[in-house]
């Protein structure tokens, strides 16, 4: 099942400190899953010239078939939420607990997300890289200033950024290489109350 795999890759995986606590994970998914969910994504047919988000409900409609399967992975992350926080020292925690999942699909532009320490309501976050072969992973700040970069969490496919937000520590950015869309599949386990939190 992807989902059992992907919540044992995440708990099984390393944790690195610099320049704050986050978790690079390979192979995160089974390889025949991730490679039908990247010869899908490959084939959408969406607008090139701004960020596109989709959102598992609208799978269908673009010809994405891992409906199921994101709806067990969600279900396996809100289930295990304490698991998966206590690889981190510190953590946000709310007793409303929910999973907003979708694709990201970075427009080929000079487009680069700004430095952000992660929104407030989130206290898990994970992204994981589905396609082109080669673009730019997550980019890791010590501080909300170019100057601070630190280290990239390289961009390959099938392998999977996690982090538990933290206010002014946790500054990261993503960006296009401007020449291919950059798509990736984004998991949240954040504060079902809040405003922010996407309901089908």
């Amino acid at each position: 099942m992807p989902a059992d795999y992907f919540l044992n890759k995440c708990l099984n995986g390393a944790t690195s400190d610099e320049p704050w606590s986050h978790q690079i994970i390979e192979d995160t998914l089974p390889q025949d899953d991730f490679n039908t969910l990247r010869k899908e994504c490959e084939q959408l047919d969406v607008p090139k010239d701004k960020l596109v988000v989709i959102h598992p409900e609208d799978f269908k409609k673009h010809n994405i078939s891992f409906y199921d399967k994101i709806y067990n992975i969600s279900k396996v992350i809100k289930d295990n939420a304490k698991l998966l926080c206590s690889k981190y020292k510190t953590h946000r925690w709310f007793e409303n607990l929910g999973v907003n999942a979708h694709l990201s699909i970075t427009p080929p532009l000079p487009y680069k997300f700004y430095i952000h320490q992660e929104g407030i309501d989130k206290i898990w976050s994970s992204v994981t890289y589905i396609t082109p072969e080669k673009n730019v992973g997550t980019k890791m700040y010590s501080a909300q200033d170019e100057k601070s970069f630190v280290k990239e969490a390289k961009w390959q496919p099938n392998s999977t950024f996690i982090f538990c937000g933290q206010a002014g520590k946790t500054w990261h950015s993503y960006e296009s290489d401007q020449v291919e869309q950059r798509i990736t599949l984004n998991l949240f386990l954040m504060n079902s109350n809040s405003k922010c939190f996407y309901r089908d």
